[in-house]
């Protein structure tokens, strides 16, 4: 490298590190409250937000931070004390100048809930000059919630009424706190996986049911056979084809062998309309094309966003539609849908296992091979292809995705206000789009143990105290999103992708750690925001042309982050210009707009067998196959 590049490097590094984004600096005097739909917000899922009445209030605080250019607003007076006693916040945003909360108006009251219930007052008072209620009956969706009071006496009246104990701020331990983060998520995946396991057993105890009748012999058709049979046995269908549509409205179980169930492609071919229903080793065919029913019975009482959900992706035709039934088994069924393969809709303990579907070959043609509305299934060991998304959910909280392939298509999994999901073990190769992907703002889902190749993006993820860990991710353009907040992505294999991370939370709060990060051609995006730092207790991430550095990485640096791509920018890195603009703007945290910082970057790999075949599927433009075995 030349004198005169490495002198237009330096010049151009100090142009970036001269005009960070901060606008606030550590001297400034306290701001005057902002208006709450201004600041960048914090607090509760989409999910919980959109179920809250217009007569439920939420408390609500905001801080300006001396390092911030934004104010912070929080959907819960106890997570702006979280963030104010939060070391990292510090470490990242600066003190807090200020803390408003929004004082409760004098006529509140609480529903059946515990929400709280009256009109905002809009009146923001320093926390230090408020007073709160707290271990009152006072809750919000994600549980108790301190209740602030401009005045002493109106502090009293509540707590009289509703219980708890007036405090002031400098008493905010005492507030009862749910803070999860990832590692909650991530230590909730053994009893999830064995949670499942137990629903799968309950589940396939439908397949032991004594054969009451064998069509061809007992009876002539399967619609008759549906007619005679007795609760509780099995339907069995000897090799051939058997006319459809049926409706399922009695506990059976329907087994095939060879059997094909055909319908008239016009219309969903098997509607269960009963408890304790399975149907077992059949291939349904003659399913009908229509992506949405003209005239869908939702029941209109639900809210209008749920409604409008459930009536544009619950009522396609399908091989399998249930509604509103306890305990359902589709096992190794197969079926080629140019609409949707398995619709649930308010099922509970539903299984599907073992299945193969096939969608249209354009996403856009098609729909989900599965759709979870209110219903959070066991979907395990399946195949799913094309079509628009493999596994589609919304509002199936707890539902669990697990050791599937996922081949083309346009999302493997797409999770929709939901939130306590595992996604674990899947294999997603040549999706359009994503192979896993969060959306409106859940809290608390388990990405574990997943690989994802030759994929627009890898993991996108959104809301809260998520895990994002054990995933392999090659080929992509984007591997993985952090903009999930207060969440874990550990132990990660990122190999070969456009962009490994892309750091675009707007206020990040999240662990990045134990990550091995190789042969990307940027090993990190960041957004606009301030500095994220991706090390925690000492332990960092492996980033390929990082090895032996002896000092903090910043992979978004114009000089580190081209440290795997040339020995050139070695040799820049540390010469003495780029030392000295490091440690200024190491030294100014206004300085360090839009960057990642590794503290403590490792020198080995933390999982070098899995990074060295990661590396070779890279190198070797693997197949679905390969990348699925491997």
């Amino acid at each position: 490298m030349t004198l005169r590049v490495a002198v237009a490097i330096g010049c151009s590094l100090f142009v970036l590190v001269g005009v960070g984004s901060f606008v606030v600096s550590p001297g400034a005097s306290a701001p005057e409250p902002a208006d709450f739909d201004e600041t960048v917000a914090m607090g509760l899922t989409l999910e919980e937000r959109q179920a809250l009445g217009a007569e439920q209030l939420l408390p609500r605080a905001q801080i300006a931070y001396s390092q911030y250019p934004y104010v912070v607003g929080y959907r819960g007076v106890e997570l702006a004390a979280a963030a104010v006693d939060d070391p990292l916040v510090e470490q990242q945003f600066g003190y807090p100048l200020v803390v408003y909360v929004e004082a409760a108006p004098a006529e509140v009251s609480l529903d059946e809930s515990g929400h709280l219930v009256g009109e905002n007052t809009d009146e923001w008072v320093r926390a230090d000059e408020a007073y709160f209620v707290t271990g009152s009956d006072a809750r919000t969706p994600a549980g108790p919630t301190p209740v602030a009071f401009a005045d002493r006496a109106g502090a009293a009246a509540f707590a009289s009424e509703h219980g708890g104990w007036v405090v002031g701020w400098d008493e905010r331990a005492r507030f009862e706190t749910r803070r999860d983060d990832g590692s909650v998520a991530r230590d909730r995946i053994a009893s999830q996986h064995a949670g499942a396991d137990d629903r799968v057993r309950d589940a396939r105890e439908l397949l032991d049911r004594p054969t009451g009748i064998v069509v061809g012999e007992d009876e002539p058709t399967l619609r008759a056979a549906l007619a005679a049979a007795e609760p509780n046995t099995t339907i069995r269908l000897p090799p051939g084809t058997y006319a459809g549509p049926i409706e399922i409205a009695k506990p059976v179980t329907i087994v095939g062998d060879g059997a094909t169930i055909d319908g008239d492609g016009n219309g969903t071919v098997v509607t269960v309309g009963s408890d304790d229903v399975a149907i077992s080793g059949v291939e349904i065919d003659g399913i009908g094309d229509s992506l949405q029913a003209e005239d869908p019975s939702v029941d209109e009482d639900r809210a209008s966003w749920d409604r409008q959900t459930e009536e544009a992706y619950g009522y396609s035709d399908a091989a399998v539609t249930a509604d509103g039934v306890d305990r359902l088994l589709v096992a190794g069924v197969s079926a080629e849908t140019p609409a949707s393969g398995i619709v649930l809709r308010d099922v509970d303990r539903a299984v599907v296992d073992g299945v193969r579907i096939r969608g249209a070959s354009e996403p856009v043609d098609g729909f989900m091979s599965v759709v979870a509305i209110r219903s959070p299934a066991v979907v395990q060991r399946s195949t799913f292809e094309d079509g628009r998304d493999g596994v589609y959910s919304h509002r199936s909280g707890g539902i669990t995705v697990r050791d599937n392939r996922f081949v083309g298509g346009r999302f493997g999994v797409h999770l929709m206000y939901t939130s306590d999901a595992l996604v674990a073990g899947n294999c997603a190769i040549e999706q359009e789009l994503s192979g896993v992907v969060i959306m409106t703002s859940p809290s608390g889902v388990a990405i574990a143990d997943n690989v994802v190749a030759e994929t627009r993006q890898g993991i996108a993820t959104s809301g809260s105290d998520a895990y994002v860990g054990n995933n392999t991710v090659i080929n992509t353009g984007q591997a993985i999103s952090t903009s999930a907040r207060n969440s874990l992505y550990a132990d990660n294999t990122i190999v070969g992708n456009a962009v490994g991370f892309r750091a675009s939370s707007v206020f990040p709060t999240s662990v990045v750690v134990g990550n091995d990060v190789a042969d990307n051609e940027r090993h990190v995006r960041a957004t606009s925001g301030p500095l994220r730092v991706w090390s925690n207790d000492g332990e960092g991430n492996y980033w390929s042309g990082a090895e032996g550095l002896n000092r903090p990485y910043s992979p978004t640096d114009p000089v580190d982050g081209r440290l795997h791509r040339t020995g050139a920018a070695r040799t820049l890195a540390d010469g003495p210009i780029v030392r000295g603009l490091r440690t200024l703007r190491g030294s100014a945290p206004g300085m360090r707009d839009n960057s990642v910082i590794d503290a403590t970057p490792r020198d080995a790999p933390k999982q070098p067998a899995r990074l060295e075949t990661a590396r070779a599927l890279s190198n070797g433009n693997a197949s679905a196959g390969e990348v699925c075995s491997a």
